[in-house]
């Protein structure tokens, strides 16, 4: 098999996830391999649902439950971060180490992410202010894209 070919569409080996497994203490399994590749590849907030169609399309065999399992335990694990924005379903994204905020619409439902070091500034400075020791946090911003704000003024 060519390197190209074991790295498939990701540029990730089948070795490089084998080893990160590995290092996280996760047992390596074919289907566990394909739903992080599968949430690479997505390069968006992807839902279980979804994921699990694009991976039956592509003729793979992971069931529903697995999928949902997997995410869990990827998300456990520090490999996939999970977001709900103001929705029932859970959306997934690889996790990168870098921080970032959220603009949801409200009518598309489109998830743009953006970075905004004022806001972040800001944030770790009232944080200090109140003496507050934050470890994390999220700031989702929920409005109108700019095709469907058009749509919705008046």
């Amino acid at each position: 098999m060519t390197r190209q070919r074991a790295q498939g569409r990701t540029g990730i080996e089948s070795r490089s996830i084998r080893r990160l497994f590995r290092e996280k203490g996760i047992v390596f399994t074919t289907q566990r391999e394909q739903v992080l590749r599968a949430v690479i590849e997505a390069g968006k907030h992807i839902d279980a649902e979804e994921l699990h169609r694009r991976l039956s399309a592509s003729r793979q065999r992971v069931g529903l439950a697995t999928v949902y399992r997997t995410l869990q335990m990827l998300r456990e694990h520090g490999l996939v971060a999970e977001s709900q924005f103001g929705e029932r379903r859970h959306r997934y994204e690889q996790a990168e180490g870098r921080h970032h905020d959220h603009l949801v619409c409200l009518a598309c439902g489109k998830v743009q992410e953006f970075e905004e070091p004022a806001i972040e500034q800001l944030q770790e400075r009232a944080a200090r202010r109140h003496g507050f020791a934050a470890l994390s946090h999220r700031l989702e911003l929920y409005g109108y894209c700019r095709a469907c704000g058009r749509r919705n003024t008046p």
